[in-house]
């Protein structure tokens, strides 16, 4: 296991996205629009992902590296855009955070692809290792997970129950780790958002006076999604649902004032992630 300490990336990090939410382009879009599909956060600049070649875990350690409490976050892309927000939380509460993060793998206990699934088994194993008090889970529901059966391939909606089953497996050992157990249940999970049927940048781009166009359904594509079905079979729940957040009550949005909600389709901007802090923090439960 590769283990990134990160003061230094993340200093460099938030220097950049400092610089990129103070821009104040005709637009007025922070970010501006040109930068937001490099609004990634402090974990993707720092690395903290392996190559796709590589089933090592890497892992990541922000807040204070000497705390008695971790919190350890885990999943793919969808995972690491929450960065932003839990280093603030991290900084302000005490935890040690460390991250085991792998984008375009499914955390859900599937048979996936080769690389992918040596990941999941490694990064769970030194995940256990790190004896977090608390575990963060996150994931796309989105139509990559498309799984196949002897070889043969299955739609992404014929997929959803066999990534319920694997999602099961994953948050029930998880939640079964020892230094959890003693405790009590401490295994959250963060939902999916909706992916956009469209580049919400370009949107907003080609109407820059009427913003509110850029919405799209508040309705997820593949029903509830196989992260809370799988939360619900292990019983962990209440689920953090991002829509509280992102989404009205029949629509999303693309933007929220001047700032940009997503930074493509299915990620959120890091900027717009770290002014949810709060937000996130009131419900995390610790």
């Amino acid at each position: 296991m590769k283990i990134l300490m990160t003061a230094v990336g993340t200093l460099v990090a938030l220097t950049m996205m400092a610089g990129i939410s103070q821009a104040e382009p005709e637009s007025g879009w922070i970010p501006p629009l040109d930068q937001v599909s490099r609004d990634r956060g402090e974990m993707a600049f720092d690395g903290c992902r392996p190559k796709p070649e590589n089933i090592e875990p890497v892992m990541c350690v922000y807040g204070d590296p000497d705390s008695d409490h971790t919190v350890a976050l885990i999943g793919d892309s969808h995972a690491m855009q929450w960065g932003p927000p839990l280093i603030q939380l991290a900084e302000r509460r005490g935890w040690r955070l460390v991250t085991f993060l792998r984008a375009g793998c499914p955390v859900a206990d599937v048979k996936f692809q080769t690389n992918c699934d040596a990941w999941r088994e490694l990064a769970i194993s030194e995940l256990e290792a790190q004896r977090p008090g608390h575990v963060i889970v996150s994931t796309s529901i989105a139509r990559r997970y498309s799984l196949a059966v002897r070889g043969q391939p299955l739609s992404r909606r014929a997929s959803e129950a066999k990534l319920a089953k694997g999602m099961t497996r994953t948050l029930r050992r998880l939640s079964a780790m020892r230094s959890l157990v003693r405790r009590g249940p401490r295994v959250r999970l963060i939902r999916d958002q909706i992916t956009a049927p469209f580049l919400p940048p370009v949107c907003l781009a080609n109407n820059p006076d009427r913003p509110r166009v850029c919405r799209f359904p508040r309705k997820r594509k593949f029903g509830p999604g196989f992260d809370v079905t799988g939360a619900t079979r292990a019983g962990i729940l209440p689920a953090i649902d991002p829509l509280e957040a992102l989404c009205a009550t029949r629509w999303c949005y693309s933007s929220r004032g001047n700032l940009v909600i997503y930074r493509d389709s299915d990620h959120l901007s890091a900027t717009f992630a770290r002014s949810l802090t709060d937000w996130l923090g009131s419900r995390i439960g610790f």
